[in-house]
């Protein structure tokens, strides 16, 4: 008969062996995404036919390029208007600060032909909780066959070492996470947003739409799916979401949104239109031009009004949708949750702001909605 403490020592020695386990599994996740996100990333235009420069050489072929006159106008209003002495040099350009990747999967895409949407989702390291109810609910490929979707979360580095390691554990468990080499940080939102906009570009090109969302969103992937995606096909270059159109727009000198009076410091409002960055949808067509764009786009910290406006800008020929606030999203969970409860699925919003106390119970109220019947689908 086995003996009390020879079962504590069984146990013991059990847990020290998953412990060596998860350790070893954290040392090979770190050393192969060193030998992926070493590896020379693909650039999505050559120089000959990048559409922000013209070749300045006989033929109109070779190196020797500059940019186009048309760009380098908006460009040199945006410096002058941005007139930010801090940034300088190619610190003022957010695609040459993100550096290389820490964490990325450069296969996260692959298995498919095409995929109908990837979900990419700003979220912060210790968001963890949030993470992994997107990937259960709205973001859990295998409930929406036959439509192919994807996710993504997007973070910066931590300081918090402790945090560091459940993050790598996080990623050798799902590698659904990319991390750049920039601080996590609410003023590096822009730069969070461009390395999104690179690694769709080199990795995900076979995606017909972004979604790029926060981590605090409800998506009702039923309704985006089945009633939204048909009216956003065939359209390139093109962003879908709240639009708030330019010179409308304040601009806040304090609070949460405080911009400094020496940056757009003859204006009110915003020159650009732009959307809630809460959701926005695009086109994949455009993550390669406004990667590129932000190279040569002086960097702004409002991560909406760079990303889904200067960029869009600078790219040129983008056409906005408008998904209105209170009609298709909003940042009102109640008005969320009573447009579902009484109307089903002839309820036009699909995307709303919710807390973490009321996600699950919205949740199931969609999943209970869409899952009962299929005669919505008609």
């Amino acid at each position: 008969m086995v003996s009390v403490r020879a079962l504590r020592k069984l146990k013991i020695g059990v847990l020290i062996g998953v412990v060596i386990i998860i350790n070893l599994l954290c040392l090979l996740s770190i050393s192969l995404q060193n030998v992926l996100t070493w590896r020379t990333p693909q650039r999505y235009f050559s120089e000959d036919d990048h559409p922000y420069f013209y070749s300045t050489r006989p033929g109109g072929v070779g190196p020797n390029t500059t940019v186009n006159p048309v760009v380098k106008l908006k460009l040199d209003t945006m410096k002058l208007e941005l007139n930010d002495s801090r940034f300088t040099n190619d610190a003022m350009f957010p695609a040459k600060r993100i550096g290389r990747y820490i964490m990325a999967d450069a296969d996260r895409c692959r298995g498919v032909k095409e995929l109908d949407i990837i979900i990419i989702v700003h979220t912060a390291p210790a968001n963890m909780e949030r993470r992994q109810r997107i990937r259960d609910t709205f973001g859990n490929e295998d409930l929406f066959v036959p439509f192919r979707v994807r996710t993504a979360f997007l973070l910066g580095k931590t300081v918090n070492r402790t945090l560091e390691r459940m993050l790598w554990l996080e990623h050798a468990t799902y590698n659904d996470t990319v991390m750049g080499d920039f601080i996590d940080d609410y003023h590096n939102l822009s730069l969070k947003g461009v390395m999104g906009y690179r690694w769709v570009s080199e990795y995900c090109t076979n995606s017909r739409f972004v979604l790029k969302i926060d981590d605090d969103v409800m998506i009702n992937m039923y309704k985006l799916l089945y009633s939204f995606l048909n009216h956003m096909s065939g359209k390139p270059k093109s962003i879908f979401c709240n639009l708030w159109h330019k010179n409308t727009m304040p601009i806040l000198r304090q609070g949460k949104w405080k911009v400094e009076p020496h940056v757009f410091s003859k204006r009110s409002t915003f020159p650009y239109d732009y959307c809630s960055g809460f959701v926005v949808i695009m086109t994949t067509d455009l993550m390669g031009p406004m990667f590129e764009a932000a190279m040569t786009t002086p960097f702004f910290w409002i991560d909406d009004v760079y990303l889904f406006g200067m960029l869009p800008s600078v790219v040129g020929s983008v056409t906005y949708y408008n998904y209105a606030l209170d009609r298709n999203m909003t940042l009102k969970q109640q008005d969320a949750l009573n447009c579902t409860r009484t109307q089903g699925p002839r309820c036009p919003i699909f995307a709303s702001l919710v807390s973490d106390k009321l996600f699950w119970g919205y949740w199931d109220l969609i999943k209970g909605i869409y899952t009962q019947a299929s005669s919505w689908r008609a």
